[in-house]
């Protein structure tokens, strides 16, 4: 940054959101990294993605990859909606499959705990 005089050193012209740049590289380096048939959507490939609540009204109000950059930056796992791991729905509406049977295991190993 000092030597560039530059604050943000990893926008491009050509790709203005460093957000896109930095998900990009993530699924290229992650799929590397692991080894693994990830990163893209494309047949043969693993089906692992989350989908953002459309309603949240800082997502809302962006666009295209203006999206990917206010999660990336600013966003909070509240926005949300849905995960997908594997090809299997595990959240959806922003509740886990085995959210209840959870629940139910946990208050009954606190009763059993605090008698």
């Amino acid at each position: 940054r000092l030597r560039d005089q530059r604050r943000n050193r990893l926008y491009r012209p050509d790709q203005p959101m460093v957000g896109r740049t930095l998900y990009d590289a993530a699924l290229v380096g992650g799929a590397q990294a692991m080894g693994q048939p990830v990163g893209a959507l494309e047949v043969g490939k693993r089906a692992d993605w989350l989908v953002l609540d459309g309603n949240d009204p800082y997502l809302a109000t962006a666009s295209g990859d203006a999206i990917l950059n206010r999660w990336l930056f600013a966003g909070s796992d509240r926005q949300i909606r849905d995960v997908m791991v594997n090809g299997r729905w595990v959240i959806r509406d922003g509740h886990h499959a085995d959210e209840g049977q959870s629940s139910r295991a946990f208050a009954q190993v606190l009763r059993e705990l605090l008698g």
